[in-house]
């Protein structure tokens, strides 16, 4: 049964999205590793912006006129945006791509060729390395309530993953930042929840495509550049992006957890809310507090009474 129907057949081999909001450096970094780092196939670049203010739509459109831009009139957060470039595309793989990456090699083509040979894969997730050149931890399964609850408590160590990589091949989930997918699969299992304004839609997704018997990738033959944090670390938005993470969380949580995990990992959010409250209170009263969104009393006060 196909469940979404793409505007026009696959004509390309591949499609490359990438979602932009106040980005433009960045972009502009990650959009020249792309074009001289790909060759040997055919493909489309389009990026999606989320309104941004910092002329992204100028600077691209004249340095790189070949991209295809989506013009968004607000910030309709990353898998809506995401959404936007897949229904445009013609790729008959579709690679959602952090605008905060960058091609060191010919990664496209040597993706290209593997899933070719193994056609039993329906997504794909590189290698991702640092800014130093160190391969970064990669959740390859899917998280667990358990995962979760030290994650919301700060005791979630991910570097404890890069053994558990190293034999790796099938995957239960793979990186959003670079996110390979068969066009095929969004026929059949349909596009990313647009519930998730960011985080989670890649574990949501990989999810669905399980439950319909496909099967998921990690190909450390070539591997993906990311600037960690270079996208969702803007000051300027800093508090909208915890906020967003925060409600990302609970959703992925009411859908996949029992409500038993739910109201356990609520009430942990809470009281880390809580704790984080009192110690931003307490530097603002020694003035050692900074401006950042991490020491907003305002900003905690708004998770510890959110529903």
């Amino acid at each position: 049964m196909i469940v979404f129907q793409f505007k026009e057949p696959a004509r390309l081999e591949l499609s490359i999205i990438i979602v932009s909001f106040n980005t433009r450096d960045v972009l502009l970094d990650c959009l020249t590793s792309v074009y001289a780092q790909t060759e040997g196939i055919s493909y489309e670049v389009i990026v999606v912006d989320n309104a941004s203010s910092d002329d992204t739509l100028g600077s691209v459109s004249k340095t790189f006129p070949n991209v295809r831009l989506i013009r968004n009139d607000e910030n309709k957060g990353f898998s809506a945006a995401n959404n936007q470039g897949i229904c445009e595309s013609v790729g008959k793989w579709i690679v959602l791509l952090n605008p905060d990456t960058r091609l060191i090699e010919n990664s496209f083509q040597n993706i290209c060729g593997y899933l070719q040979e193994h056609s039993e894969f329906s997504i794909l997730g590189p290698g991702i390395i640092d800014e130093k050149g160190q391969q970064s931890p990669t959740r390859l399964w899917q998280d667990t309530p358990n995962d979760a609850a030290w994650k919301i408590l700060g005791l979630y160590n991910p570097n404890d993953e890069l053994q558990r990589m190293a034999d790796t091949k099938e995957a239960l989930v793979v990186s959003g930042c670079c996110f390979v997918i068969d066009r095929k699969l969004f026929e059949q299992v349909g596009l990313l929840d647009e519930n998730y304004f960011l985080y989670n839609e890649e574990d949501d997704f990989c999810r669905r495509a399980r439950e319909q018997g496909k099967r998921i990738c990690f190909f450390p033959g070539t591997s993906i550049q990311h600037l960690l944090g270079k996208s969702t670390h803007q000051p300027e938005h800093r508090e909208k992006v915890i906020l967003e993470a925060y409600k990302s969380n609970l959703y992925f949580y009411s859908k996949y957890y029992s409500c038993g995990w739910n109201f356990i990992l609520r009430s942990l959010y809470k009281f880390t809310f809580m704790v984080g409250l009192v110690r931003s209170a307490f530097r603002h009263l020694t003035g050692s507090a900074t401006q950042s969104a991490d020491d907003s009393l305002r900003l905690k006060l708004k998770l510890l009474f959110l529903p």
